[in-house]
């Protein structure tokens, strides 16, 4: 990833991977183990890690989690979902998709 690149190379900023731990707070181990880090989420936005997820830090803050690309995905499509099978699917044409239920596309005003 380019950021990250950048970040280590020329900041000084500390980024390392470690991976989630089991336990009953989010703790992520690397080099050092981070006790409940403050996670960077946009506003709005929370998740619970699940164990061995590969945590990405920056310095003492999680920036995110590692995850492999989604083949389902098209250009400019998000997905939201969560371990138990529940799914948001932001279609690039306007649908909405929860759960498989199709919702159409805002009509223009």
């Amino acid at each position: 990833m380019w950021l990250t690149q950048k970040l280590d190379e020329n900041s000084g900023v500390k980024l390392r991977s470690g991976q989630v731990q089991e336990g009953e707070s989010f703790a992520v181990q690397s080099e050092s183990r981070y006790r409940k880090p403050e996670q960077l989420f946009p506003y709005g936005f929370s998740s619970a890690a699940e164990a061995g997820s590969q945590a990405v830090m920056l310095d003492r803050f999680c920036a995110g989690l590692a995850s492999a690309q989604d083949p389902g995905l098209s250009p400019g499509e998000v997905r939201l979902y969560s371990s138990g099978g529940a799914e948001i699917l932001l279609k690039r044409d306007g649908r909405v998709l929860i759960n498989g239920q199709v919702f159409g596309p805002k009509e223009a005003e």
